[in-house]
């Protein structure tokens, strides 16, 4: 991590976070739509149910459970009253009537809509509410299952009405019931459109990162920048972080500062180059007075000298001898 770069560090840590804020989000808004799409559902199973149960005649139903079989007249009415709720409402599976047994834990059912007449639900045939207590809520008003429910008959969301008679007392309820596979599949519905919008989200996220990250190094890279120039031995050129300098943040004091700092250095750079070649001169002349000095004062040149000395003077004696001249 120490080896990566600052931009790279924040992108990283912004993608962590956004990606992170983003799974929160998401779950959320997958509980909140699932939970919302169950409550509209368990509200449309409990409305269809009252209609339903507005429809019927409490004591032509109560005459099908007490005397009644399946198929007659009467139970033949309420159930094609019954399937003209279902028919008319999406994902409505089954819907039937049910009364109270004296098993407190046990209903009994009275009419099916199904037209499956081995497979249906039959007139007195007893199911109990252990796993379905909102049945039992029922007879005091509305009510739909908190929960997907198993049966014999499979899985299932339930709501469920009281049917009244003309002095307002419950005799029996109306259940509708929607298969769990249509549940199911619009959660699934739910949960696909929530995961396109998280990547599709994401994507956006990623792009903002890098954004941001370019945004707050783009600075720090100019200096930087400057800076290798610098250690280059490159000219320094002030403008370059002119703009950045204008900045009241600490990145504009920094590049403040290293502005006024590059231009004193290469000043002090420039004159102590300067103070280099002088004296570098100055050296060299130095050397050459004291290889200068070391060639006299040696004993070879302090007798070559008198030597030439010599020769000079014995030159001049000639010179001056007159003997030595001819005639």
């Amino acid at each position: 991590m120490s080896r990566l770069s600052i931009r790279t560090r924040l992108l990283i840590v912004f993608m962590g976070l956004f990606t992170v804020a983003l799974a929160g989000i998401f779950v959320w808004f997958y509980q909140f739509s699932t939970q919302k799409t169950m409550s509209s559902l368990r509200q449309s199973l409990m409305d269809s149910a009252s209609i339903a149960a507005s429809m019927i005649n409490a004591d032509e139903h109560t005459q099908v459970y007490t005397s009644g079989t399946e198929g007659d007249a009467q139970y033949t009415h309420i159930a094609d009253q019954l399937r003209l709720v279902r028919d008319s409402v999406n994902n409505i599976e089954s819907i039937y009537t049910a009364v109270l047994s004296s098993n407190p834990d046990e209903v009994l059912f009275v009419v099916s809509a199904s037209e499956d007449v081995e497979g249906r639900a039959h007139l007195r045939e007893p199911y109990s509410t252990v796993d379905a207590p909102e049945m039992l809520e029922a007879f005091n008003g509305p009510a739909a299952d908190l929960y997907m429910g198993t049966d014999e008959y499979g899985y299932w969301l339930s709501g469920y009405a009281p049917i009244r008679d003309a002095s307002g007392q419950t005799v029996a309820i109306v259940g509708a019931d929607m298969l769990a596979d249509d549940i199911l599949k619009i959660q699934a519905q739910i949960r696909n459109v929530s995961i396109l919008v998280f990547f599709l989200a994401l994507i956006a996220v990623f792009g903002v990162s890098v954004f941001l990250a370019n945004t707050i190094t783009r600075s720090l890279r100019s200096i930087t920048g400057a800076a290798q120039e610098l250690e280059n031995d490159e000219p320094f050129d002030p403008a370059k972080l002119e703009k950045v300098a204008r900045g009241s943040d600490e990145v504009g004091t920094l590049a403040k500062v290293f502005s006024r700092m590059a231009v004193e250095v290469q000043n002090r750079e420039r004159k102590l180059k300067e103070e280099v070649v002088q004296l570098k001169i100055e050296i060299d002349q130095v050397k050459k007075q004291k290889q200068v000095a070391e060639i006299t004062d040696s004993d070879f040149f302090k007798d070559l000298k008198s030597k030439a000395q010599n020769m000079r003077n014995s030159a001049s004696e000639e010179s001056n001898d007159p003997s030595s001249k001819k005639d």
